[in-house]
């Protein structure tokens, strides 16, 4: 049971204010001041010996007194400020090189000190929890004035733990600021980050690693440079890839190959459209009767935006340096451009824009209706608007004009007498659909699509035949991963290497270069999902700084709770 000091109102004050001051049986209460905001306290130490604090002998004559003023705890909405007059003493041993030191008391506060250490431990609880700026206004409505400044040196002040070099390693980078990037390193075993560094270069990494010998696996994504860093620095180490980043890839080898084939896409879901219901047409009070060929309206031809133009002159020099016998690296080497980009647009037989928006426009349920009123020479946008607008349209003329503006004219521009009749388009089923979405519906178990969906699939393989062999291919490594098939990984490698869509095929090729470490991932249980979360927090931690946080303090706040 814990002792219990009871104090009545006729006590002395020193009585009171005794037990709340470090150290009450070598310090003596002298005086108190108390002002609006600020408590001080006049205390004198009482030690007779002290010890030498170089040959640690005993000493009792004094040289002389001086007092340090110190910044403690407050007490309510009072600031507390301690003066304490300590004693400097002669040291009596001959042969120590110390002859005259001053008196320590250790647990009030270090060497040359303005603060108490109960007040530096307050302040560096309250930095670690919420860095500088934010940290020095909890301070100073607490009655500890500090500024951020002060709070992050007595952060730097404090020498982080030695961890010890962990058995299963997790890496992966993040983004310290525009353009430079960083490698936050994981124990996997005991859930704590290891170190965080500067750079996500191979060189950086296999220098960490040649430092802390004894990592026995690591486990990463696909990035070359930790692919390398980790041969390079660990040569024994066993790599485990990451199972999450091994489906991410899947997914954007699906994208790519269906963002070269977004007409087939767009072809796919108008007949799969008309297969369910009739082709919309116009209602009869729409219909006009146009006797004189109209003139076509002064509008310009949309030019290219100036990236594109670039991307498509670079992709016809190319093409023309090629037919000519020029190796890839003097092409990269004249144009100025990556031998990765050069060998991309020579696998494309046409330029292809594989920037498509991850949404699909609110018009797409309107695209076949506005095909068919373009095609008979209603070209007046304005004039379209007003009519998807009484079919349920609630979007913007200028959507509409964005959506519209770089269809070509029709010949001619002849319209069509005859009346027909419009059934309202059904928002919920667009006749197009993204390269994500389709990319989706690929990797999706046949018996759970729905019937529009498995319509538009059917139509989509009918097209483009090479898609049902990487639909087959995604859901086959799908299950592999989920289910942990090691005995299925090289076959799917034999049929994923045969299939003719060449970003299936890379992606097979690139799996094979690496296949222990994608086999491990088929055995090992670990992952990278705990980097991945500690990432989460270390750029919380970065973005409390607000912009503060250079990589050293950002390093010891990560490290902290290691």
């Amino acid at each position: 049971m814990k002792p219990v000091l009871i104090l009545s109102a006729k006590d002395q004050i020193e009585q009171l204010l005794k037990p709340l001051i470090s150290a009450p049986e070598k310090l003596k209460l002298q005086q108190v001041r108390l002002t609006s905001e600020e408590l001080t306290l006049v205390v004198v130490s009482t030690q007779s010996v002290v010890h030498c604090p170089v040959c640690g002998q005993g000493a009792r004559r004094v040289h002389s007194t001086y007092q340090r003023t110190l910044q403690d705890l407050p007490w309510g909405p009072f600031r507390v400020q301690l003066q304490v007059r300590v004693h400097r003493f002669f040291c009596q041993n001959p042969d120590c090189l110390r002859k005259i030191f001053t008196e320590r008391l250790p647990e009030l506060m270090e060497p040359s000190a303005r603060r108490t250490s109960r007040l530096r431990d307050a302040l560096r609880a309250i930095g670690w929890a919420l860095g500088g700026r934010a940290g020095a206004r909890q301070c100073r409505a607490h009655a500890m004035p500090v500024c951020a400044t002060t709070l992050l040196a007595v952060l730097r002040r404090e020498e982080s733990a030695t961890v010890p070099t962990p058995r299963v390693l997790g890496v992966d980078d993040w983004s310290f600021r525009a353009r430079q990037t960083g490698t936050l390193l994981v124990d996997l075993e005991r859930h704590q980050p290891v170190d965080v560094l500067l750079g996500s270069d191979e060189e950086v990494f296999a220098s960490w690693l040649g430092d802390h010998p004894g990592v026995e696996i690591i486990s990463r994504d696909r990035g070359v440079s930790y692919l390398k860093g980790a041969t390079k620095g660990a040569p024994n180490a066993k790599q485990v890839l990451d199972r999450w980043h091994l489906c991410k890839n899947l997914e954007e080898v699906l994208q790519k190959a269906l963002a070269r084939q977004i007409d087939v896409l767009r072809q796919a879901g108008q007949e799969s459209q008309g297969e369910n219901q009739d082709q919309p047409t116009a209602p009869a009070s729409l219909a006009r009767t146009r006797d004189r060929q109209r003139k076509p309206p002064r509008r310009k031809a949309p030019s290219p935006s100036p990236q594109r133009a670039w991307q498509l002159t670079m992709y016809q020099q190319v093409h023309e340096l090629a037919a000519s016998g020029i190796s890839h690296r003097e092409i990269a080497s004249r144009l100025q451009i990556q031998r990765q980009t050069v060998r991309k647009y020579l696998r494309m037989p046409e330029f292809v824009d594989r920037r498509h928006s991850p949404f699909p426009s609110h018009l797409e349920p309107y695209r076949a209706y506005l095909q068919q009123r373009w095609e008979q020479g209603e070209v007046m946008i304005k004039r379209l608007w007003q009519e998807i607008q009484q079919q349920g349209f609630t979007g913007s003329y200028n959507s509409l004009w964005k959506f519209l503006h770089t269809w070509p004219l029709p010949a001619g521009m002849v319209s069509s007498p005859t009346s027909v009749s419009f059934v309202p388009a059904v928002r919920a089923m667009p006749t197009t659909r993204t390269p994500r979405q389709t990319m989706w519906l690929l990797l999706r178990d046949p018996e759970e699509l729905s019937e529009a969906d498995a319509a538009y699939q059917q139509t989509l393989f009918r097209l483009a035949p090479s898609l049902e062999n990487c639909s087959a291919l995604g859901q086959a490594f799908l299950q592999m991963i989920k289910k942990r098939e090691r005995d299925a990984f090289l076959p799917w490698l034999t049929q994923a290497k045969a299939c003719p869509v060449d970003e299936m095929r890379r992606f097979a090729l690139g799996l094979e270069s690496e296949s222990d470490a994608a086999l491990a991932a088929l055995t090992e249980p670990w992952s990278t999902g705990q980097v991945e979360g500690q990432i989460t927090r270390l750029k919380l931690l970065k973005r409390q700084m607000y912009g503060r946080a250079n990589i050293d303090l950002l390093r010891l706040r990560v490290l902290h709770v290691a």
